[in-house]
Parts: structure tokens; C-alpha cells; sequence
């Protein structure tokens, strides 16, 4: 029976407390005004990414940013590579075997530089059109 009635006090401060505090300014105030809710910040364009050719090689030709370009060439190149086996193709071009990738990579951006008018396109793109017609199969 102590139980019960300390259960009920403790229940009945509660709920006084709490609605001695629901009456209090602040409470009435934790609402924003009109002045403090700001308007949503405008819709930003994406970020460009390297998947797009103008950027790849404006970022490709930076030092500080060779072994990320190394690793996506390396994930194209492995791709294009894997798809060619499982559809049964031959390769679309041929690199020689003593090519770094490295190399390659220095060759894709060297064809980029002089054929400014595909670097619009997607770095995909890009890339297999430069070892295409740099390292055609014969």
C-alpha cells in the first residue's frame, strides 16, 4: 500500500512539474519567430567529378593526383578487359605488354590535350577513344 500511494505522489509531481514548466516563457518562446527561421539555402549544381573528361584531365594533369587517376584508369582498363572475356570480344585495342600504366595513363592525357573537342564527354568515353587510336589492334 506504501508503494502504491509513494508511486502516485511521485506520479502527481511529475505531472505538476511538467506543467509548471509548460507555462513558463521560455516554454512559450521555444518556438522560432518569423526572424529566426532562415530560408532553405538554394539548390547547389553537383559537384563535377572526375567521370566527366574536362575534369578528369584538369585534375589528372596535377602530380598530387596520380596515384587516384592510376587507380581509376587501373579500374577502367580492368573493366573493359573483363567485359570483353565474358562477351566473348575481341579487344578494342591493344597495349603492349612493356607499357606501364603509368604510361598509359600519360598517353590518354597527352590524346585529351590534343583532341580537346571529346573532352565534353564522359571519362569512360574519353579514355577508350584515346587507346583506341593510340594503341590500335592489328
Amino acid at each position: 500500500m506504501k508503494k502504491f500511494a509513494l508511486a502516485g505522489l511521485l506520479l502527481a509531481n511529475v505531472l505538476c512539474t511538467g506543467s509548471a514548466l509548460a507555462q513558463t516563457p521560455f516554454a512559450q518562446t521555444a518556438q522560432p519567430t518569423a526572424a529566426q527561421v532562415q530560408a532553405p539555402a538554394p539548390a547547389q549544381p553537383p559537384a563535377p567529378t572526375i567521370d566527366q573528361g574536362d575534369v578528369f584531365l584538369g585534375v589528372c594533369q596535377k602530380p598530387e593526383n596520380l596515384d587516384a587517376c592510376l587507380m581509376y584508369y587501373a579500374g577502367y582498363t580492368n573493366g573493359v578487359l573483363v567485359q570483353s572475356l565474358i562477351d566473348k570480344q575481341r579487344p578494342r585495342y591493344c597495349v603492349p605488354p612493356n607499357v606501364s600504366r603509368k604510361d598509359q595513363l600519360a598517353t590518354v592525357i597527352t590524346w585529351m590535350k590534343r583532341n580537346l573537342d571529346h573532352v565534353l564527354e564522359p571519362t569512360a568515353a574519353v579514355i577508350y577513344k584515346a587507346l583506341a587510336g593510340t594503341f590500335p589492334c592489328k
